[in-house]
């Protein structure tokens, strides 16, 4: 399989909730999976269907507010991992707003990650 995704993904396993756009209800808690610049992977216990438009907040748990983020699914999974009480789904989101106050934070954890991770490379 080709690798279609321009920059890498981190893990990134923090609480967040997410609401649909279109929809009225409220947030609904959930964890976030992974990261890249442009993507971010979270869990539901409902199948997003693609191009559905998602607020997510994530908690970076840097003592901070929450990053308010935009985007657009891209694709939803059912988590076929065992001792799973009630179906689960991993969801790809591609990134179409940062909130601007957000923006600066979002993308030095990102970098961050990265510079963690190839660190590990450079055994100086």
């Amino acid at each position: 399989m080709i690798e279609k995704r321009r920059y890498p993904r981190f893990e990134l396993k923090v609480g967040a909730k997410y609401s649909m756009v279109s929809s009225k209800d409220a947030f609904k808690l959930t964890r976030t999976r992974n990261i890249s610049a442009e993507g971010i992977c979270f869990e539901s216990e409902e199948r997003l269907n693609k191009g559905v438009r998602v607020k997510l907040e994530v908690d970076l748990n840097d003592n901070m507010p929450s990053v308010s983020l935009m985007g657009e699914v891209k694709w939803s999974q059912e988590l076929k991992e065992r001792g799973l009480k009630k179906k689960r789904y991993i969801n790809g989101l591609e990134l179409i707003d940062v909130h601007k106050s957000d923006e600066g934070r979002f993308l030095k954890y990102y970098c961050d990650r990265m510079v963690e991770k190839l660190s590990g490379y450079l055994k100086i």
